[in-house]
């Protein structure tokens, strides 16, 4: 039986409700923006006098220009979520890949036996080259190094 899973995809509604809100929040201000300078032109090119118009319009303009910085932001932030949601999924897959091999599959191949090295540890047997002791030279006729002398 295999380790592996299929998942099925998932939608994040979340997500698809911060990208609308915050594409919808950058379009609302983008108008209210456009639309409220334009009649401030226009209110300026007529020389009027109104100044509950032109509080109003600036109001409009004020407005609008947050709307567009928060819907920005928005999108900012779900880019953010987007980037984290793949590192996540990402780190996932390569965990999951790396647990997908199990004691079976190894000992399968010959690379691995579940009693390797326990049994050896427990005899004392564990063969290393620096366990074992260094052999001696017997040769005599080796010129001694300087500061010893021969027997």
């Amino acid at each position: 039986m295999p380790n592996d899973t299929t998942r099925r995809l998932t939608l994040n509604i979340p997500l698809i409700v911060l990208w609308v809100a915050a594409i919808a929040v950058a379009g609302l201000g983008y108008w209210l923006l456009q639309s409220g300078n334009v009649a401030q032109a226009d209110f300026y090119n007529t020389q009027g006098s109104d100044y509950l118009q032109f509080l109003n319009l600036q109001t409009q303009s004020t407005l609008g220009g947050m709307l567009l910085a928060a819907g920005v932001v928005g999108v900012f932030i779900a880019l953010a979520i987007h980037a984290r949601n793949r590192a996540a999924a990402v780190l996932a897959a390569n965990t999951t890949d790396t647990a997908a091999v199990s004691d079976d599959e190894l000992e399968e191949d010959g690379a691995f036996d579940g009693t390797y090295g326990v049994a050896d540890a427990q005899a004392g047997t564990v063969d290393s080259p620096a366990a074992s002791p260094a052999v001696a030279d017997d040769d005599t006729s080796a010129e001694p190094t300087e500061g010893t002398t021969r027997a």
